[in-house]
């Protein structure tokens, strides 16, 4: 396949080592390299920190504490009830839809294996066949921690190892099961509809994937989490965030839920915007 010069650029990276500067730069605490840092990319990126809890950039102790910024409180109401689907971070819709045959769509005529990307075997993958799925692409200016949808108990984490790859359209357009190839967690939760997969997906200069139950989860050997008990979690609540950007693909439960009508790929979305609705059953 002939990929974009971008995406050969990838190829040839040393992407181990450029994380592992990217994660010692990102959590520097010398002025003279963070606050300079800070500043050009809030520039450079068209930052609005008007909705962030600390609004002063020299505040922030290092540049990932500014990149992973916390927002006012108030600052992303939730839409609807128990029933909606929020948003689950800031960022762009590029796909959605129902996981046909196993096969999620990551880009036009090109799906990638719902089971490879939640590396379950198919048993378990399978009941989440056809079952309703989205996916929000997260820019450099975007609010990066991510919540959760609608409320549930986190049962299980998974870590799988996997590439670095950039994960912006270009890249998306051209790589074949990118997001199932990539580094990424998978964050269980048991909801009153079923089950939900929130897949963290890592990208080029993600040094590191955390979240809420776990801290930051350390690259490496394929690892299992199991939460016994569950952890609950209200719809809303912070789930994990991304040391440097990248995506968040929401897997349903077959016969959970559908996305709202009106609904289109390219649309930016915010945090506790409505997206969807569990189906009524779930709550008779």
């Amino acid at each position: 396949m002939s990929y974009p010069a971008q995406v050969w650029l990838q190829h040839l990276l040393p992407k181990r080592l450029l994380c592992r500067v990217v994660h010692g730069a990102a959590r520097a605490r010398a002025p003279w390299l963070k606050d300079p840092l800070i500043r050009w990319f809030a520039r450079h990126y068209h930052v609005d920190l008007s909705e962030a809890e600390t609004a002063t950039l020299t505040d922030y102790p290092t540049f990932n504490a500014f990149f992973t910024r916390a927002l006012k409180p108030g600052a992303r109401p939730l839409e609807g009830d128990e029933r909606t689907i929020v948003s689950p971070a800031d960022g762009l819709l590029t796909e959605f839809g129902r996981a046909r045959a196993g096969q999620l769509l990551q880009a036009k005529n090109m799906r990638y294996s719902l089971a490879e990307l939640l590396g379950e075997d198919e048993k378990e993958a399978a009941r989440f066949v056809d079952g309703a799925y989205l996916t929000i692409y997260l820019a450099p200016h975007n609010y990066h921690r991510v919540h959760t949808p609608v409320a549930g108990t986190l049962i299980r984490t998974r870590y799988i190892p996997g590439r670095r790859l950039s994960v912006n359209a270009v890249t998306a357009g051209a790589v074949h099961g990118l997001f199932a190839r990539n580094e990424r967690v998978v964050c269980t939760l048991a909801t009153a509809a079923g089950r939900l997969a929130v897949v963290l997906v890592g990208a080029l200069n993600v040094s590191s994937i955390s979240t809420t139950a776990l801290g930051d989860i350390e690259s490496g050997a394929p690892r299992v989490w199991q939460h016994e008990p569950g952890i609950p979690l209200a719809r809303g609540a912070e789930l994990g965030r991304f040391n440097l950007g990248s995506t968040v693909v929401l897997v349903f439960e077959r016969g959970a839920a559908e996305w709202r009508d009106g609904l289109e790929n390219g649309t930016e979305v915010r945090l506790g915007r409505a997206l969807g609705r569990l189906y009524a059953e779930a709550f008779a």
